[in-house]
């Protein structure tokens, strides 16, 4: 009988030890969960919310403690990430982040030197396979994109060069950053927006996002000039401009006309600060500059200067009559250059 009464003892002793221990933990997770003097605030920011839609108590989340981290304008009207520097080298050195780079001078050509000149327009196509480095959409290790629309537009919001509107190829209007971002997202839009938890109607400023992706061709200005005392043809670019399509409500591209011009001797320091990819070597550094100076791209003649001031298109409708017109002026200029020569 003694026995039993010691188990019966020994049982009721465990089972008040099990409960004091649980009772304990839930109270730890309580004052964890719920810090006192935090909850009533909590319930005085966040009041219930009944959904308009099923009649029910929905709690709005309450507003961060910190902010958000900020953000910037990458020069296309696209917010993005803060440019993030590489906190580890890149390869096997270190690549100098000096970017005091000039480009070469050119060589001064007289008026009176000037035997024979033509002016020409070509546009570079972006998909043609010579023109892949202009497909390169990557960061460097400074965080810089190195796509050539980004570097225009940032260039130009920077006020490093100025932008021309495209109503002629003369560099006679200046075109501000603001209307070029306009015609690349459209105007600001002001649309109706319904909250989907609390219901509230109000109406929030939109803009269309700009894809830089999009900038499939590029038209050139450049002059083609002998120069009687070097002996020599030479060619300097006067412009580059961006080309935007229109299309049609079937889906089809109707035209391509240019965004904007810069004036190519004043953007040559801002092109020789970025490096271009090299698909044939990663360790030979070439810039911007570099490639337009030594024409590493692929392009086809769409004007040359003429009576009648219109484009190959104009009075050639066929598309691969009109790339053999093209390829006819270049062969015209190659030539001329030969038949200067005697023997």
């Amino acid at each position: 009988m003694r026995a039993v009464i010691l188990k019966r003892i020994s049982w009721s002793a465990f089972l008040l030890v099990v409960l004091a221990s649980s009772a304990d933990a839930q109270s730890r997770r309580r004052r964890t969960a719920e810090p006192a003097g935090n909850a009533p605030a909590t319930q005085q920011n966040n009041p219930p919310v009944t959904n308009p839609a099923t009649g029910n108590p929905v709690n709005v989340p309450s507003a961060p403690a910190t902010p958000p981290p900020s953000l910037r304008q990458d020069g296309v009207g696209t917010p993005v990430d803060t440019p993030r520097k590489s906190l580890r080298v890149d390869g096997v050195s270190e690549k100098s982040p000096i970017r005091d780079r000039v480009p070469i001078t050119y060589d001064h050509i007289r008026e009176d030197d000037k035997f024979w000149e033509k002016q020409i327009w070509q546009v570079i196509d972006v998909r043609e396979k010579m023109n892949i480095p202009f497909q390169y959409n990557v960061e460097d290790e400074n965080g810089t994109n190195q796509l050539l629309i980004n570097i225009l537009l940032n260039s130009i919001k920077n006020k490093e060069v100025e932008a021309f509107s495209p109503i002629d190829d003369r560099f006679s209007t200046v075109m501000p950053y603001q209307e070029i971002m306009t015609r690349l997202t459209g105007e600001v839009r002001t649309v109706r927006s319904i909250d989907p938890v609390t219901g509230e109607e109000k109406m929030v400023e939109t803009r269309d996002e700009f894809n830089p992706e999009t900038i499939k061709q590029y038209k050139i200005k450049e002059v083609w000039v002998f120069d009687r005392e070097a002996s020599a043809l030479k060619v300097r670019i006067l412009g580059i401009a961006p080309m935007v399509s229109r299309i049609n409500d079937d889906g089809s591209v109707r035209a391509s006309i240019p965004l904007f011009w810069v004036y190519y001797p004043d953007l040559r320091p801002v092109l020789a600060k970025y490096d271009v990819y090299n698909q044939n070597n990663d360790a030979s550094t070439m810039t911007w500059e570099d490639l337009f100076e030594m024409r590493f791209f692929s392009s086809f003649v769409v004007k040359e200067k003429n009576a009648y001031n219109r484009e190959i298109q104009h009075y050639i409708k066929d598309g691969v009559m009109r790339l053999l017109e093209g390829q006819a002026i270049k062969d015209k200029i190659f030539n001329k250059e030969q038949d200067l020569w005697q023997y």
